[in-house]
């Protein structure tokens, strides 16, 4: 009995702890999707970020996808550029999954094929960024989120010759090239609580 008592104490004790670190809801937008981001405190400064995102597919093209993202964020820095509010530099690595559209390279003999296809996508990501938030719980932030990862498609069915003639690629690894798009700037705007 004692051991159960102290492990509601332990639990009730952490979400306790839990939920009195600063949090924020909101979204995030670039050239890559819409993301759905939230933002948790860890100890007095660092920050777990989670995104649910829409994918835009490969270079915007509209073909979308889905993608989850969880980066651990160290603030490096905090300066007092305002009297009102607080500024945040921050940087930090994580991991992101999902299904989305990317191109993919296929070669024939001299010819070279670069459909776009979906297909199951794991990645580095590696983000920095500047945040402020206002006096009021509101945040925004801009951000660099680049990835470095592997896209793998099913294969591709594809026509060709006035749709008489059919070629069929296989399944293929790639390197996820829509990774680089997060080179792009991102805007964030996040409520805080």
């Amino acid at each position: 009995m004692k051991r159960i008592s102290a492990l509601i104490v332990l639990l009730v004790a952490g979400c306790t702890a839990l939920s009195a670190q600063p949090r924020a809801l909101g979204g995030r937008i670039g050239m890559t999707g819409f993301d759905v981001s939230y933002l948790h405190t860890v100890g007095k400064k660092n920050f777990i970020e989670t995104d649910l995102s829409l994918d835009f597919g490969y270079a915007g093209s509209g073909a979308p996808g889905f993608k989850a993202t969880g980066i651990y964020n160290f603030v490096v820095a905090r300066p007092a550029w305002t009297d009102k509010g607080s500024w945040a530099l921050y940087t930090g690595p994580g991991l992101s999954l999902g299904y989305v559209q990317d191109k993919v390279v296929y070669k024939s003999g001299n010819l070279r094929y670069h459909p776009n296809d979906y297909g199951f996508m794991l990645s580095l990501a590696v983000q920095a960024g500047l945040e402020y938030t206002f006096w009021f719980p509101l945040q925004i932030a801009v951000d660099l989120r680049p990835q470095f990862g592997m896209h793998i498609n099913d294969g591709i069915s594809r026509r060709i010759d006035n749709y008489t003639d059919r070629i069929d690629y296989k399944g293929k690894a790639g390197y996820y090239n829509n990774g680089w798009f997060g080179f792009v700037p991102t805007v964030s705007v996040r409520y805080r609580f």
